[in-house]
């Protein structure tokens, strides 16, 4: 039996015995009773999620299978979530023949793309795959994806769909960190491109020292994930090729002998050199930006990367807003208007009051009462007091 960390439609999983699940059964049938053929009928879509498939049991080359779809209104099938995986996984095994699908970097600017659109949100690659130079894909009886000249012959699947690819953004907001200063590293500054940041560390360390000085700068070591990316890199990478062989990158081998990037990134390009890959750990090469490999103990230096962070400047809230508080404004002075009109009035009409009364109004030093005469005020005998004072009397006590 064999596990896998990643869930998936028709992965296998080990769970204790007290776990609840649904359940499948088996039965042997009747031998008298004939079971019906196990045959695809490549006239027919069957219908796997939101699209319809149709697996085309004659062996053309990439692009006669790509035309083949085209004629029906249809595209080379893309793999954009795993339940198409398991089908076209259970179709490849019954026929055991592989089958072309939607991939072929020739057509998409030089990076593993489905043709139709979408962005690899998953692969299966097999061991050592995608090769340096074979640009189209098929899917194994493995369920394995291998790359292929685009010349050769083999079984295709058709997909229609009324899902559309999302638009690529030509707009990257947002800003790179600020320079960093990591303890007994001198500080670097992050140069932006696209929707990320970039660091080129010149201290030589080893892969996974290199792996955790991008965590504590606040990334990862970079992955690569189409040319023009490459090319941001390599740009960089030239200027330091008088002291430097090569960088390392995120990429890695598995345990299972698959290539993958630190970051998790879908693996949908590669810039391997002849040659390559040989060892462990990705690598790019300042010379000419191809991508080499190394051992774990080998020291290099590094490149880190990070995603761009989004502006939080107030100033920068949409219009709309702006309107909103502008509208708030002009309240609140109405508000205040208001009141001081309120205030004035009452003002006046008290003054009004006061002239007309008979009588004077209470005072601050007089607020309980007052009189219609004003009483003089009392006389202290001064010599009196000081006698007093002079000659107390005396204090009796029990």
């Amino acid at each position: 039996m064999t596990t896998t960390s990643t869930l998936g439609i028709g992965k296998w999983m080990v769970k204790s015995c007290n776990d609840t699940s649904g359940f499948i059964c088996h039965k042997n049938l009747d031998p008298n009773i004939q079971s019906p053929p196990d045959t695809i009928d490549p006239n027919i879509y069957v219908r796997v999620g939101n699209d319809s498939i149709k697996v085309v049991t004659q062996n053309l080359t990439w692009y006669d299978a790509k035309r083949r779809c085209e004629s029906e209104k249809a595209n080379l099938a893309n793999l954009r979530n795993e339940w198409t995986q398991a089908h076209l996984d259970l179709v490849a095994m019954n026929l055991n023949a592989p089958l072309w699908i939607g991939l072929n970097k020739n057509q998409t600017g030089g990076y593993f793309r489905y043709v139709d659109g979408w962005h690899l949100n998953f692969a299966t690659w097999a061991e050592y795959e995608p090769s340096r130079n074979k640009p189209c894909v098929y899917i194994g009886v493995d369920g394995k994806w291998r790359t292929a000249f685009c010349n050769q012959t083999m079984n295709s699947v058709c997909m229609l769909s009324a899902d559309v690819a999302p638009t690529e953004s030509t707009m990257f907001p947002g800003r790179c960190p600020e320079d960093t200063n990591v303890e007994y590293q001198q500080s670097y500054t992050w140069l932006p491109f696209k929707g990320h940041c970039y660091l080129f560390i010149t201290d030589e360390i080893e892969w996974a020292d290199a792996a955790s000085s991008c965590v504590r700068h606040g990334g990862t070591l970079v992955s690569i994930e189409e040319p023009s990316e490459q090319q941001f890199i390599r740009s960089n990478v030239e200027i330091f090729q008088d002291g430097q062989a090569s960088f390392w990158i995120g990429l890695f081998k598995t345990y299972t002998g698959t290539w993958m990037w630190l970051d998790k990134t879908v693996l949908d390009y590669t810039n391997w050199a002849p040659e390559e890959p040989e060892s462990d750990y990705g690598a790019i090469r300042t010379s000419d930006g191809t991508w080499s490999t190394g051992r774990r103990w080998h020291d290099r230096g590094y490149i880190c990367k990070t995603p761009k962070i989004l502006s939080t400047d107030p100033e920068s809230k949409p219009e709309p807003h702006g309107g909103q508080d502008q509208r708030s404004r002009v309240h609140t002075s109405l508000v205040v208007v208001l009141i001081i009109t309120i205030t004035s009035t009452l003002m006046v009409v008290a003054f009004f009051l006061y002239k007309k009364s008979p009588r004077p109004l209470p005072t601050f030093e007089n607020p309980l009462y007052f009189n219609s005469e004003p009483s003089p005020p009392d006389v202290v005998d001064t010599n009196k007091m000081i006698e007093n004072a002079e000659n107390p009397e005396p204090i009796l006590t029990l």
